[in-house]
């Protein structure tokens, strides 16, 4: 038996460290917290006097958790979801033959968007894509940004994810349709916003991981001799009614790989 007590700071960064403060004074046997910014500030305010388990983050080691996945912070370990830029970058080749520039927006502010954009920017090189992105600074940032990126004489939105585009997708996605761009995606969910393809670590996945790990350390395991891990499942899913409107390239191979939408947000549903 356990009692858990849900946070959630809505991305204000001083309700984050008001909600750390709280857990101090609560002294929790285990804090799990998802995404890099929630990692940050349980690093500097509970991860010495509490185990901390992560998971929704792109690269743990350079959110400042250890030197390597191995070598980390004694008190902290978790699952990364490091998206599959590599792979993503073949598919636009494949799906868009001839495409030579993609865009994303990226939050600056925000480590792992710009390690995103970064990572993301040399897989698509290896493809001789070029990456237009254009900065966000707060969410009244994206519709500009969004307009002046589908100037930007690209083929497609391929949007990374980070905590300040994530909630105005929806927007993004439609300012794409609007110049009849397909827009690739990393996070699943926002197939159902207008996303036109993904291919996405399973964050339900991730999450069940994470919790495996948060029961060893509870059951007595220390977390220094946890390693960082990378999420292990991945989800192709393709719109086919949004390919077909852009123009999208499908090969019966990808087709047949690939988890349809609706059919699978419908199953998501059920369960």
């Amino acid at each position: 038996d356990y009692e858990m007590r849900i946070f959630n700071a809505q991305g204000d960064m001083a309700t984050l460290s008001s909600i750390m403060l709280s857990i101090q004074a609560d002294q929790p046997d285990l804090v799990m917290v998802v995404s890099t910014p929630t990692l940050q500030a349980a690093l500097r305010q509970v991860a010495q006097t509490c185990p901390v388990v992560f998971t929704g983050v792109g690269d743990a080691v350079k959110a400042g958790a250890g030197k390597s996945e191995t070598k980390h912070h004694p008190n902290v370990t978790g699952i990364t979801t490091r998206s599959p830029f590599r792979g993503m970058a073949a598919i636009i080749k494949e799906t868009l033959p001839g495409t030579k520039r993609v865009g994303t927006l990226f939050t600056p502010a925000e480590i792992n968007s710009e390690i995103y954009r970064t990572w993301f920017e040399e897989a698509l090189r290896d493809q001789d894509i070029e990456l237009v992105s254009i900065p966000v600074t707060a969410p009244s940032d994206i519709p500009q940004a969004a307009d002046e990126l589908t100037r930007q004489n690209i083929a497609a939105v391929a949007q990374i994810a980070d905590n300040l585009t994530r909630p105005g997708f929806a927007l993004i996605a439609r300012r794409a349709d609007g110049k009849n761009l397909p827009v690739y995606v990393f996070d699943s969910d926002q197939m159902k916003e207008g996303g036109t393809l993904a291919l996405a670590r399973d964050y339900h996945d991730a999450a069940l991981e994470a919790a495996e790990m948060a029961v060893r350390i509870l059951n007595g395991e220390k977390p220094a001799v946890i390693p960082f891990r990378n999420a292990s499942m991945e989800a192709l899913i393709l719109n086919p009614d949004l390919a077909q409107r852009y123009g999208l390239s499908i090969g019966e191979a990808m087709r047949k790989k690939a988890a349809l939408y609706p059919q699978q947000h419908n199953r998501k549903d059920k369960q």
